[in-house]
């Protein structure tokens, strides 16, 4: 979590604050502060020597701080394991379920149902149902239309009027 501080000093000239008064004109020199950060002199008279050897103190901080860093350092190579074992297990379990949808129904196939997350494939999912209610009232009302007379039409004799004399009597003679 990272915190954000902010310190408003209106009449105050330390060194290091950036220049935001007219007072003092920030130059290049002093890198857009209105005194440049403590250096040389005034740093060996504030008890930190410029360019002394590390004290036995700061080698223990390095220590500490390298020892730090090799447990950040393995413990981010851990995450990253167990990140990378959580996505596989997410595209097993993404695979299984699009498996379990396509075997839901026979309106689904491999082909038509696709995505590479649960989400895409329930959008998916979504676009073939609103297409095959599509269909399926377009087909009703092409059913509306076509008008089959109930039960079976009535028996006749057939019309033997178009016949010449010789398929007739063929005619007759089959009957028989």
């Amino acid at each position: 979590m990272k915190e954000e501080i902010n310190i408003h000093s209106t009449n105050t000239e330390r060194r290091g604050e950036p220049s935001d008064s007219a007072e003092i004109p920030a130059t290049p020199a002093t890198g857009g502060f209105k005194n440049p950060p403590l250096q040389g002199a005034e740093t060996e008279r504030m008890g930190v020597p410029s360019g002394a050897p590390e004290t036995p103190a700061d080698t223990g901080k390095s220590t500490e701080l390298e020892t730090a860093l090799g447990e950040a350092t393995k413990s981010l190579e851990a995450k990253t394991g167990e990140c990378d074992r959580l996505k596989a297990a997410l595209d097993d379990a993404v695979c299984a379920y699009r498996k379990l949808a396509v075997s839901a129904s026979p309106l689904y196939s491999d082909d038509i149902i696709s995505g590479s997350s649960i989400e895409e494939i329930d959008t998916s999912i979504k676009k073939v149902n609103g297409l095959v209610k599509k269909m399926r009232s377009s087909l009703e009302a092409e059913l509306k239309d076509l008008t089959i007379p109930a039960g079976a039409p009535e028996r006749s004799a057939p019309d033997l009027s178009g016949l010449s004399p010789r398929e007739k009597i063929k005619q007759g003679l089959d009957r028989k």
